[in-house]
This record gives structure tokens, sequence and C-alpha cells, in this order.
């Protein structure tokens, strides 16, 4: 933002600490001395713990160490000459293959052969013949009362004993005189004669291997001991031994070092049965290998060598990498010679767990504070310290306290970087958030051992406590970046630049959404799955001192007149965002904070933005459509989109104003209610000022030539339209013919569903919402079919007359006759005019459009027909026409379907043409059926509902006559003015193509006065009538019954029938009146049906057929008809 002083995205300080380039693991970034002491001075025991404190200095930690390389190796006590000897004697004391390890030893020290073979030859006599002394300091002695308390002169006898004549018997039995006369030791040293057992005198003697030999001293009076018997006399010698020794003392050497101690010791008879008092001596081994037998030797000669083969392999590492010049980071990988090395001599010099982990973590410690290693050797090394017994190393003085300086160092210098982490790393980029996460696991390791957390001062105790501090100072270091945009937006007048400050605090609030979305991402995962640290809780505990400063300058602004009332409200919405996006990232915090229940309510901050902003958007919108329509062509953008670019803009347009309400997410429900509301009525609105003003184009698209149906840019508005409608519509109104799947709906694109949950839970208005929203688009669906229907009308009113004519070209040009020749020409013709819409219009608007065509198709035959065609056979090719155009609209499956197709008016039309195709014949016979299913009906009914009374007749076949004889009784409630005047019934065979003897012939009852309703006949009448005719389907016997009135004129009563193929058959006279059934039909008026139409048309048309039937039957129902 330019009116920011603040450059967001480019965070120069963190840039500029980026660009020193941090190594992972690498501790060198200066810090000031306050960071620096973090642990209290002070060296004292923890009596309760037994553990030491140790004194932590301030640590300032090196940089640029390149240049120094490996000064820290060169203050080691051994110098390179002495530890090219160890490593030699090493290989040769323990190794079995010593070619191997000659090879790495000659590399590491840069050894020539020469130099090689010489130092080997030097080691290997100085292994043969080794150069110790036993220095050996005889204080002086306590001897018992009973042997000593009048004796004067008081000496000791000292020699070295091998471990191997410890079993000897004159070892149990004789004196050290006699070991010597024997070989089993080269030498007796005797000390001064003293009165009172004090000597205080030193000896040194040679000796080979301390571990193998022991120290004997004895204890004498009198003369000094030579093995011979002063006296000469064998008794007299004995009792002299007995008289002149007090006892003696054996002590291994193995535990002597170069390190003088004193030893208090017991000393016993021959037997050892029997104390006779002790002896106090000083001792220590002096010679190089004697320094070395001593635990301080031994660890000066591991470390030195450890120094050594570290210093060789960080630079073989270097050299590998090609940067020797400036050391990277050491990966901690040996050389499996120097692993085997270093092990080797920690077994040779009998070095314990403890020790070769201290050493090695010491020496590696050395090393980086110089030239850095990468944090997984630190964490392997402090892990390898954590497995150790440290609880049984407390009283080791200095080794267990220089560890314990060392892990406190590594401790300090570990919670600097921390200090300081969202500064110093990227916490966007992978590498720099894993380095962080080393730096954790570093710390977790340290405290997982508790008899070093046991030596920090009590504040330090608590991994917890510390990590939380760390993040709270490293989110003061890091907001430290933007509180001078802050200060600076938040000291603005909010009368003067009041959008100005707005927008920085917007831009700075954003910038650190994006920080805090990264964090909660990339690094709170990490603090709370190692010290179950919540890290957004602290975040949010320091935002908070800024909200209350948004909330202010928001209700200032919102009743202030600005300058540009479009930026402020972008300004406001977006801010508006960020807030809710905090707030979501909030809730993911496990510790509440102060201030949470303010930053819930941040949308009240924003109320009086929400209309305008839904005004801006609505005024956007309507603005947009205006200039997609301007520059619209009505031309489809490719082929395979069928609408043009005003709708892809209208639509995108809709899409922004989905995404609004889809981020507003306003929490009050009255009030989402009130703003949904006002959104979908400009959502209905804008839709409809689209439909409108598109449409106005559409009265240049029609074609005036009569030969082609529709331009291309009258479909590409139709497609506009109905996209616009499929948009706008409930999904349960959505066609089906749209395909599989249905567009997505505004109120779908809305996700409204569980909004209107949502409102009905809370408040009890969803339902009521969803039932207005849902009103709202329909309605507007409705409106914009209806338009649509207009176009469509304009198709059908310019298709129909085209049409038409075009067919009635044809039957002038054959003659008035239409056959199934002709279909080539109407199917050219529709491909002419149905190719512009299947190619230019969507499909649901072309099949629409096309099922409109179709039933104008039809509706066209039938007038066609009814004026042109007059013979059935011209029907029938009218019929096969039609089917054959079914199958073109049918259109390889991308047309009608089925029910499309087989729709009410085509079922009609085809029954239509299928009567008007029939020969009369067919159709007379059709006629009697028609009637014989009607008299079927009329029996059906109720004795109340059947109007017009009914007919007593008795009625059998007699075979050996061939006739019918028919008796006709009487009939009964026949509604005619309450009496007849001259009733009578009349009887005919029907139909009468079937009786070619007399097919005229009828029988008629005799008409007389009976003014009653149920006039009485009592006439028997025998028909004649062959017996295969009869069980022909539609052979009927027809009984009309008729009123001859005063005035001379017939009035049809009703009619019945009787089903040929149901009269009984009997063989003569006899059975005929036994047999003969009984009936009571009812009288019934026909229904006019299209097969009587089409024969009274026939009848006109002079058909012979249909003119006997009119003439004898039909006529008589004429009245009916």
């Amino acid at each position: 933002l330019p009116t920011s002083p603040f450059r967001f995205g480019r965070m120069e300080k963190r840039q500029s600490r980026i660009k020193k380039n941090w190594t992972l693991g690498k501790f060198e970034r200066s810090v000031s001395v306050s960071e620096s002491y973090l642990f209290t001075s002070g060296s004292q025991i923890n009596e309760k713990q037994g553990s030491p404190q140790i004194q932590i200095k301030p640590t300032r930690l090196q940089s640029d160490s390149h240049h120094r390389n490996n000064e820290w190796a060169n203050h080691t006590e051994l110098q390179d000459v002495d530890v090219v000897e160890v490593a030699v004697e090493t290989a040769i004391s323990t190794a079995k293959d010593n070619d191997y390890l000659k090879g790495f030893i000659n590399k590491v020290f840069n050894l020539s052969y020469e130099e090689s073979v010489s130092i080997w030859r030097k080691v290997q006599k100085k292994i043969t013949e080794p150069d110790v002394r036993l220095s050996c300091t005889v204080v002086g002695a306590e001897v018992s009362a009973q042997k000593g308390a009048d004796k004067k002169n008081w000496y000791c006898s000292v020699g070295i004993l091998h471990t191997q004549h410890l079993k000897n018997p004159l070892v149990q039995k004789k004196n050290l005189s006699d070991w010597k006369k024997e070989g089993l030791i080269s030498e007796v040293f005797t000390t001064s004669q003293q009165p009172d057992c004090r000597w205080d005198e030193s000896l040194e003697i040679s000796i080979s291997k301390p571990a193998d030999e022991y120290l004997v001293i004895e204890v004498w009076n009198q003369e000094k001991p030579n093995g011979e018997d002063p006296t000469g006399s064998k008794g007299s010698k004995k009792k002299q031994k007995e008289s002149s020794y007090l006892g003696r003392m054996f002590y291994c050497l193995k535990p002597v070092s170069s390190d003088a101690v004193t030893k208090t010791l017991d000393l016993f008879s021959h037997s050892v049965k029997h104390k006779r008092g002790n002896i106090d001596l000083l001792l220590s081994i002096k010679g190089t290998d004697a320094e070395k037998g001593s635990l301080l030797g031994r660890l000066k000669e591991h470390r030195a060598l450890v120094t050594k083969i570290v210093v060789h392999e960080s630079k073989e590492d270097a050299r590998r990498r090609g940067v020797e010049d400036n050391l990277p980071p050491w990966d901690g990988q040996m050389d499996p010679a120097a692993e085997s090395l270093i092990k080797f001599h920690a077994q040779f010099r009998s070095l314990s767990d403890f020790h070769q982990t201290a050493v090695h973590f010491s020496v590696l410690f050395s090393y980086q504070k110089a030239n850095t290693v990468q944090m997984s050797v630190l964490i392997s090394l402090v892990d390898s310290v954590s497995k150790l017994p440290l609880d049984s190393h407390l009283n080791d003085g200095a080794e267990i306290s220089q560890l314990f300086n060392n892990l406190q160092e590594i401790l300090t210098s570990t919670l600097n970087v921390l200090n300081n982490h969202l500064v110093d790393f990227d916490i966007k980029s992978s590498s720099s958030v894993e380095s962080l996460k080393e730096h954790l696991l570093l710390v977790k390791k340290l405290y997982s051992m508790e008899e070093f957390v046991n030596s920090l001062p009590s504040n330090f105790r608590s991994s917890t406590a510390v990590i939380e501090t760390a993040i709270q100072k490293s989110i003061v270091s890091w907001y430290s970046m933007y509180a001078t945009s802050l200060s600076v937006a938040s000291s603005n007048e909010l009368e003067e630049n009041s959008d100005e400050t707005l927008a920085a605090l917007s831009g700075i609030f954003k910038h650190v959404l994006n920080e805090c979305n990264a964090l909660k991402e990339n690094v709170a995962p990490i603090f709370m799955k190692l010290f179950e640290v919540d890290y957004l809780a602290h975040i949010f505990l320091t935002l908070n001192s800024h909200f209350e400063h948004v909330a202010r300058l928001l209700k200032s602004i919102s009743t202030s007149k600005v300058s540009n009332e479009e930026h402020l409200l972008g300004v406001t919405y977006q801010l508006y965002l960020t807030f809710q996006a905090l707030k979501q990232l909030s809730q993911a915090s496990v510790k509440r904070f102060p201030g949470e229940q303010q930053l819930n309510s941040y949308h009240l901050w924003f109320i009086h933005f929400v209309t305008r902003w839904i005004n801006l958007a609505t005024a956007k919108c309507k603005k947009g459509i205006i200039e997609a329509i301007k520059n619209d062509e009505a031309i489809a953008m490719t082929e395979d989109v069928g609408y043009s670019s005003s709708l892809v803009d209208t639509m995108t347009l809709f899409h922004n104003m989905v995404v609004f309400w889809k981020h507003l997410q306003w929490p009050d429900p009255e009030k989402a209610y009130s703003y949904l509301s006002v959104l979908i009525i400009s959502i209905a609105e804008a839709a409809l000022y689209y439909v409108v003003e598109v449409y106005k184009k559409a009265d240049q698209c029609f074609s005036t030539d009569g030969k082609l149906i529709a331009t291309v840019q009258l479909c590409t508005i139709l497609n506009n339209m109905q996209t616009i409608r499929d948009k706008l519509s409930p999904p349960e109104l959505l066609s089906d013919e749209i395909g599989d799947t249905k567009p997505v709906g505004i109120i779908d694109e809305l996700g409204l569903q569980e909004f209107f949950d949502w409102l009905e839970q809370e408040k009890g208005i969803g339902l009521k919402l969803k039932e207005f929203v849902n009103r709202t688009m329909h309605n507007t669906a409705d409106d914009i079919s209806n338009k649509m229907s207009t176009g469509i009308f304009h198709l059908e009113k310019q298709y129909i007359p085209a049409v038409q004519k075009f067919i009635e070209e044809i039957l002038l040009k054959h003659g008035g006759a239409l056959s199934v020749e002709n279909l080539q020409y109407l199917e050219e013709y529709f491909n002419t005019n149905l190719t512009v819409l299947s190619k230019n219009l969507l499909y649901p608007t072309f099949k629409l459009v096309l099922r409109k065509v179709w039933e104008a198709t039809l509706r066209i035959f039938m007038e066609i027909g009814d004026t042109h065609l007059t013979k059935p056979s011209q029907w029938q090719a009218c019929r096969n026409i039609a089917l054959s155009l079914k199958e073109y609209f049918r259109a390889d499956g991308e047309g009608l379907v089925d029910d499309d197709l087989d729709s009410p008016a085509f079922k009609a039309f085809l029954f239509d043409v299928d009567r008007r195709s029939q020969p009369t014949n067919i159709l007379v016979l059709k006629c009697c059926s028609d009637l014989a299913a009607q008299q079927t009906m009329a029996v059906d009914l109720p004795t109340k509902q059947q109007q017009f009374g009914e007919l007593s007749l008795t009625i059998g076949y007699l075979k050996t006559s061939s006739v019918i004889e028919v008796k006709v009784l009487e009939a009964r409630n026949i509604p005619v003015n309450k009496t007849c005047y001259m009733p009578y019934v009349e009887l005919q065979m029907l139909p009468g193509i079937l009786f070619l003897d007399n097919p005229n012939e009828s029988y008629t009852t005799k008409k007389y006065k009976q003014q009653t309703q149920n006039p009485q006949f009592r006439e028997t009448f025998q028909i004649p009538s062959h017996s295969s005719i009869m069980q022909l389907e539609g052979t009927i016997l027809s009984l009309v019954a008729s009123n001859y009135d005063a005035t001379g004129k017939d009035h049809f009563l009703g009619l019945c029938v009787v089903p040929c193929n149901i009269i009984p058959h009997c063989i003569d006279a006899s059975e005929l009146g036994r047999s003969s059934m009984m009936l009571n039909i009812p009288l019934f008026h026909i229904t006019t049906s299209g097969v009587f139409l089409e024969l009274v048309t026939r009848h006109q048309r002079s058909d012979e057929v249909a003119s006997q039937l009119y003439t004898t039957f039909i006529k008589k129902l004429k009245a009916n008809l």
C-alpha cells in the first residue's frame, strides 16, 4: 500500500537475516550479553538431589568460524606425535588386521612410508619393553601389642610377585628371600631399621604389567633376614624366624595409577589366619605407560585421538564437497576405519560407555562452536547421553560437571535461537521449518535427562515454561516489524485520512493473517506435539490490544463522508474477511486468551457496511450486464458453446455475488435473513433485466424469405435465456431433459440448504426464507420462460405457413396426390430448416422447439388431408410419411424421445389417419363392433342410471331352417312424455354387406296406440341367416325402438344390439322352445365416434357401402347423432 510506511510482502528485516545464509543446526547468531545469561550463576551441590549445579558463563557463539579452521584442535594436551603413537598402539594391541587401520592412520597423520615404519617399530618396542616403575613410599606400620611390645629394630622387605606364582607352595610357606632363591621374584628391597615402625622411605621398583603383578611387603624385627640360620642349627633357625617375622601383605597393582594414593593394608601371618597389624603406603606408577593407565590419562588420550579423527573426517567431507576454504556444517559421518579405531581404543583403555560418550560429546561440541555440525549430529549426541545411567556417575566430579556444562551451553544457545525464531526462520519454507523443528527436538532431548534438569535453576526446570517464554519473546520481536506501521496508522486523526488509516490497518492485518496461517500449518503443530504448547493462543494474546482500535475506527468511518465510497467499501470488505479468518483461526486454539469475546463479535464492527456492500455489488452487476449486452453480437463463442459473450459475462457477475455471500457468513441469524433476501431480489432483478435487454435483439433475428425458420442469432439468444432460466430455477424445477448432469443453479451455488437449516434451528425462520427464495426464483424463471415462449411462438408463426405452403405445392405438383415418394422433399425441407436449430440451440431449448415443430407438422398434415385427401390409399400414404418423419425427429437419439414423439397429439393423429385410411367394409364392421361395445357399457350400468328403459325378448337360432327366431315381448320404462303414442321396434341384421341375399331387409313390429311407458309387443320374427356369418366378429342384430307420434313423425327412443355369436343354436323347433335365450336389454343412445363420422363423410362422397349403411341404419339414428 503506497500510504503505509511498511512494505508488505518484502520483509526486509527478515531478508537481511536470511542473506546471512543460516545453516541448519548452526549456532552462530550473535546475541547480546543480556540474552545469554539464561541461568543464575554460582557453583554449589544440590544436597537434596545430589547433582552438581554448574556455573553458566555468558554464551557468545562465534560466527565466520571458517577463518579459524581447526585451531580449537591444537589445544589438546597431547601432541600429534603422541596421538599417532596412541593410534598405532591401539591398532597393534586390538586389531587382528592391522593393514586396514594402518592405511587409515597414515592418511590421518599424513605419514610417509619411512615415518610410518619408524613409528610402528617404536610402538612395537614399547609394547614388548615397557618402562614402568612403581613408586612405593613405606610410611609406617602398627603392630599388635603381643608381637611388638618389646621389639625395637623394625624394618621391611619389599618385592614384586607375578600373578602366575600366587598359588606356588613356596609363596604360602616361605619368605621373600626364599622366593628370590627359587627365582619367583627378581629382587628384594629393604628399608632401614626404626624403633617405632615409622620409616617414610621411598622405593622405585621396575614393573612390566601392573595388572598382572602384586606388591608384597614383609615386616621384620632385629636382623635382616638373609635366608640362613645365624646360629647354624636347624632348631635355632626356626626359632629365629618365628621370633623375627611379624607379618606380610599382598596388593594387586592394577588399580594403581600415576596419581599417588595412600593405602592402609592389613598384615597377616603365613597362614593368613592371624592379623598382625597394618601398614601405611603411598603408591603411584611412573613412566609414560603408567600415566596412560590412570583414568585421567586414558581420557586425555582418548580425547586427543577423537579430536584428531574428527578434524580429519570433517576436512575430508569438505574436500568431497569442494568447499575446503569454508567448512560446511559437518554431518558427523566417519569412515568405518575411524569408527573402529575409536571403538578399539576405548576398549583397549577400558573406558566405560559414560566416558566414551562424554569424550565424544565434548569433542563434537567444541568442534561445532568452531566449525558447526548439523543439528542432527547434536540431537544424536544428546540422545546418546540421555540413554546413559547418569545417576550412577553424579560423583564423578569433573567429568559429569564438564558434561552438564556442555549440555547447558547447548541449551543456552538453542533457546537464544528460539527467542527469535519468527524473525530468523522462514516459516513458509519447509527446510527452514525443519531446522526449527530440530532445534525444538534438541530442547526436548535435553529436558528428557532428569539429572541434567535437576542441575538447572528452578525457574528453568520446566520445558513448557521455557518454550512458552521463547514463543513470547519471538512474537514480540516479530511483531515489532509491524509496530511502526501500526503506530503511524493509529496516530492519524479519525477525521483526516481515515480511509488511508483503514487501508494501512487492512494491509497489516492481512499480512499478519497470512503469517498466522503459515504458523498454524507449519509451526504450531510442532510445538503442540513436542511440548503441548498452544502457539496460536500466544499470537492472539499479542494481537488483542489492537482489536479495539479497529472497532473504533470502523464506527467512526461508517458515519463520516469519504471521497471514494467504492474504495472504502472494498477496503472494509477485505478487512472483514481478514477478521473473519482470524476468528476461525482463533477457534483452532486450544487455550483460551483474553479478548476472545471481543474477536468473536467482530462482525458487529461492520454491521453498517453490509447493506452498502450488497448495493455496490448489485450496481456493479447491472453496470456489467449493460456493457456486456452492448458489446454482444449474439454469436456463439465457439461451436461447442451455444451462448454468446454477454451470457458468460453475466454468469461471471452472478458468480461474484455468490462468492460474496459465501464469504460473508454473517453469524447473526436475523440479520443474515434480511441480507439474503436483499441479495436474492437483486440477483432476480438483474437476471430479468438481462433477459429483457437481450431479447430486444431478437426482433432482428427472424428470416423473412420463408426458407429459414430462424437465424443463428435467434438461437443464441434463446440459448442465453435458457441458461439464465436454468441458473435461477429451484433444483426441483430443473427439467430432466437436460441430461444426466443438471446445471448447478444459483440456490445450489449459494449452498442455502445448510443455511436454511441453521436459521430454522436458531430462530425458526429457515423454512420461511426457503419458501421466499424458491418463490422468487420460480417467478423469475417463469418470466424468462414467457420471454422464451414469445420467441418460440415467432418460430411457430413463421414455420407453419411455410411448411403448409410447401406441402400444398408438392400436392399441386403431383396432382393432389401425397405419396411416399414425396417424403424426400419433406425431409429435405426439414433438414434445411431444422439444421439451424439443431446446430445452434442448446439441447433443452432445441428439444422444446423440436417438440413444437413436431406437433405443428401433425396439425398441418391433418389440415391438408381434410382439404386434399379423398381416398383411403392417400391417407395410408400420409400415415407412412408421418411414421418416417417420426424417425427423422428422433435424430439417432439426439432429438425427441418416445415420450415426446408418442404424444397425445400423435396418438390422435394416428387414430384419425388409421380410420381414414381403412376401406369402408372394415369401417362398417368397426361401427358394428362399437355398437356392441356401447351395449355392453349400457348393460353394466346400474338400473337407476339406465335412462332409456329396456327391451325384453327371447332369441335362438334354428339350424335346420337357418333362421334366427326373435320374439319381441315388451319395452319397459321408456321415458317419452311418460307415455307412448304409437311405439314400435325395427329389427335388422348388420352389417348388411354380409347378408348379400337381402342386405337391406328389416323387420318391424306392428304400430298401434299404447299410451304407456311399458308397451307390449308379443311378436315373433324369423330372420334368415347363415351359421358361418353369425360367428363373425361385428355381426349383430340391431333393435331400434321408435315412437310414431300423432303428427306422423318418428322419434328415436333407444337402441339395443345382440351380438350374433352369443345367440344359442338349436336343432329343431322343440329344442328351440326350451333353449331360447331370454334377454332384458337396456336401450341406449349411441356415442358419436370417428367411425360414424367417417362413414357419414364417405356417404356424402357417394361411397356405395357407406351409403347403404347410412340409408338402412344410420339415417334412423340421425336425430341422435
